[in-house]
């Protein structure tokens, strides 16, 4: 038996043995990927000679075990050493690769929930389903702050706050990776480092951060995942840090990442990164210029396909241009993570397929996700609809497309693009879209609906409903809890059409309520209003849907806002107006029933913004942390009003929500030891006349510091559901080194001195406040911190 096939060595033993026996062409195989087309000969295809990661586009969801075990197999077939790849896809929100899987609200929307162990549980549900069809390996989390929303991947992200990304991150890669990575798929901490904080908003322009930033914010929630949950891979961002992209640059993926992180997983690069050191970037003029940086910076793989890792490298080794030793650091990497998931024991998948496949359980889920995630914004006493008798309009593009519930990186959105494209194909070639996308093989998109146009936000919905038949649009969900419901567009969700204005005016005047269904398509095609690419100068309403809003508001002003989309409304005419106005986020399957029960009271909102609003564009960027002297609440321009034509203060602040209950809190405590180990403990009452949930929110702020501090931190929270009169306490666990910073002598501190600590229901709402002296200070190890307090009922 080779000793690489000894299961009673270790992982990286493992690897290390078999390493010694690899030519270099199988190496340079090893660190690079291909991008399987199963409506191709598989020998047409760049896989003899093997592959180190594999991902099948244009498969079949229904038997895409077999895909995989048919990809498998001729890898390994064509391997001299039998290596068998490791296939991905993304699971931000549920299995990208498999329509019909479990999906639920995206990452802002889960963000807005406030509660870890919905997304903890998402990422187990996604685990099971990945693991069962073979693929091991999910690009996903995003761990990106969201602080511009211009920037079109906003809804990717958990939101604007360090500490809440981190404490999401951490409970998605748990749920990911699980308790044994022999049945875990591995998880990947995305986009490292600073990649929403670009110039412009603008995908993969430069990042504009300071080093304070990068390290303490942008940094945090990968490095709560590579201590707290034993993070297996991280993928660099497109952007440029300091002059060099992160794809060569040895400062962000070898000295922060490795030796000052302490992660020592595999990094993998971000679709066509590497190439793009060539260009745009102009740091190298060949292929090999190109690999060596990128190899020297840290950079393991190369995604989706070999076009910089190829036989170029290998010639370059054999020349004595680039060091072996440098290909060998990285195949070590990715033949210690294949050991570590058992791939050379089990290539295919991992549990029964059916039952992992078995939605029941995973629909409950996103159901509740759905319902926790409804963030109400404003009520003037419009809401909840609990007169069933009363007329209501639902008015939108919104109001009846199954397909704007959902965001991009989903399986429906992704689906939905494919469908498309090879309709265009289709089209092209003077054939159907059914014989395009099968070739013999295919049967899924048989009889699907032929759309007008990509655009057409309607043509996949028939898709949607074979693959998820408990789906529901907000239309149909209103109706069934009212006796009398009638629906108009009024307008698309993008263009100038106004010729459907009329009409809504004329229901909207005949009505006693208008629920009016807006917000945008996500995805990254030209169809879209946001998504990968697909960012935006403006935060208002897409196309004309903003002048239906003030068109239907003068025929009836008892209008309901329900937004759908990347970011939340940010709009000032709207919060000025509008009686109430409730963000749904993409909230997917379970969405529209989500929404019904929010308007008609069966549901208490208590979900809560995950980012600050801004009131424009303009505006842009505002959250709760930022840095003293620079904060919009601490100064507002000479005068104090902020910029000469509007106050420069958010909209709705962070961790914002309103519920139809009322709280009360009392009693706040604090305890701590020498080693500055503190418990924070306060009771909350419900004092309102129905059960609901209440987001407790712990923040804090280091008095007078050595370096300018942020003017406030997230320190924990917790999601506390009361019934009407009842009360609980709820205690935050941490240590003060959560406040701890990186000093002017560049070393991680615990200053001396005073703290202070309030609770609230968001970052504006200083409830109770208590404080805390640190007598002497504390030189703090980084990856040993609290990252987020411990929160619990007691």
């Amino acid at each position: 038996m080779k000793k690489y096939m000894d299961t009673s060595l270790s992982a990286k033993e493992r690897a290390e043995a078999l390493l010694k026996e690899l030519s270099l062409e199988e190496k340079v195989r090893q660190i690079s990927c291909s991008s399987v087309l199963m409506i191709m000969p598989l020998e047409m295809q760049d896989l003899k000679g093997g592959t180190g990661a594999a991902t099948i586009g244009l498969g079949r969801s229904e038997r895409f075990l077999d895909d995989v075990k048919e990809v498998q197999d001729y890898v390994m077939e064509h391997s001299p050493h039998h290596i068998p790849a490791l296939f991905h896809t993304e699971g931000l929100a549920g299995p990208l690769c498999l329509f019909g899987g479990n999906q639920y609200p995206i990452s802002i929307g889960l963000g807005a929930t406030f509660e870890p162990e919905l997304v903890e549980e998402m990422a187990a549900y996604t685990r099971r389903q990945l693991a069962a069809n073979g693929v091991r390996h999910a690009l996903s989390p995003v761990c990106d702050l969201a602080r511009d929303l211009r920037w079109g991947r906003c809804n990717e992200t958990y939101g604007g706050d360090p500490t809440l990304a981190s404490a999401m991150t951490v409970a998605f890669v748990k749920g990911m990776q699980g308790d044994d990575a022999k049945t875990g798929v591995a998880a990947t901490c995305k986009h490292f480092l600073g990649y929403s904080a670009s110039e412009g908003a603008l995908n993969s322009f430069q990042t504009l951060l300071s080093e304070n930033q990068i390290r303490e914010q942008y940094a945090k929630p990968f490095e709560a995942a590579i201590h707290m949950a034993g993070l297996k891979t991280v993928m660099n961002s497109y952007s440029a840090v300091n002059g060099r992209p992160v794809t060569a640059n040895r400062a962000i993926l070898t000295d922060l990442l490795r030796n000052d992180l302490g992660f020592d997983g595999l990094v993998v690069a971000d679709y066509g990164s590497i190439n793009q050191i060539k260009s745009p970037y102009n740091l190298a003029e060949t292929n090999t210029d190109a690999a060596r940086l990128a190899l020297d910076a840290g950079l393991d793989v190369e995604f989706p396909e070999r076009a910089v890792y190829t036989q170029e490298l290998v010639e370059a080794v054999r020349k004595g241009e680039l060091s072996e030793a440098l290909i060998d650091r990285s195949v070590l990497r990715m033949l210690t993570l294949k050991f570590e998931l058992g791939l050379f024991e089990n290539p295919y998948g991992i549990g029964d397929l059916a039952l992992a496949m078995d939605n029941s359980a995973p629909n409950a889920g996103s159901r509740l996700a759905a319902r926790k995630s409804m963030t109400l914004l404003k009520n003037d006493g419009i809401l909840p609809i609990e007169d069933t008798k009363k007329k209501i309009a639902v008015i939108g593009p919104v109001a009846n497309s199954l397909r704007l519930l959902y965001s991009h990186y989903t399986a429906t959105s992704m689906r939905e693009m494919v469908a498309a494209l090879m309709k265009e194909k289709a089209e092209a070639k003077n054939t159907d879209i059914v014989n395009i996308m099968n070739q013999g093989r295919e049967e899924e998109l048989a009889g699907a609906p032929q759309p007008r146009s990509i655009g057409d936000k309607y043509f996949f919905d028939g898709e949607i409903r074979k693959a998820y038949p408990e789906v529901q649009t907000i239309f149909e969900a209103i109706k069934g809890r009212f006796e009398s419901v009638e629906f108009c567009e009024g307008c698309d969700y993008k263009g100038e059409d106004r010729s459907g204005f009329a009409a809504a005016v004329e229901l909207a005047r005949r009505s006693d309520i208008v629920v009016l269904a807006v917000g945008e398509k996500s995805g990254i095609d030209a169809s879209c209003t946001s998504g990968e690419g697909v960012d935006a100068t403006s935060l208002s309403l897409p196309g004309v849907q903003d002048e239906l809003v003030k068109a239907v508001y003068a025929a009836n002003p008892n209008v309901v806002i329900v937004h759908t989309g990347c970011r939340p409304l940010c709009w000032e005419w709207a919060y000025g107006n509008i009686p109430a106005i409730l963000e749904a986020w993409f909230p997917a399957t379970y969405g529209a029933d989500a929404i019904a029960a929010v308007l008609t009271g069966e549901y208490c909102p208590a979900g809560r913004t995950p980012v600050d609003l801004p009131r424009s564009a303009a505006h842009t960027p505002v959250y709760h942390c930022q840095y003293n002297g620079s904060s919009s609440d601490d100064r507002q321009g000479m005068d104090g009003t902020g910029y000469a034509d509007s106050p420069s203060t958010s909209l709705r602040p962070f961790g914002y929500g309103l519920s139809y209950t009322k709280f009360d809190y009392s009693d706040l405590t604090l305890q701590a030891d020498e080693a500055g180990n503190l418990v924070i403990s306060v009771t909350v009452k419900n004092i309102g006349e129905r059960a609901g949930e209440e987001v407790v929110q712990l923040y804090g702020k280091d008095m007078i510091a050595s370096m300018v501090r942020p003017r406030q931190e997230l320190v924990g929270f917790k999601r506390v559901a009361l019934q009407a009169g009842e009360e609980r306490r709820v205690a935050f666990a941490f240590n003060i080194d959560i406040l701890s910073f990186v000093n002017y002598e560049k070393q991680w501190v615990a200053e001396a001195g005073k703290f202070e600590f309030f609770v609230g229901s968001h970052s504006k709402d200083k409830r109770l406040t208590c404080f805390y002296t640190l007598r002497e200070t504390k030189k703090i190890d980084p990856n040993c911190r609290t990252f987020f307090a411990r929160a619990a009922c007691i």
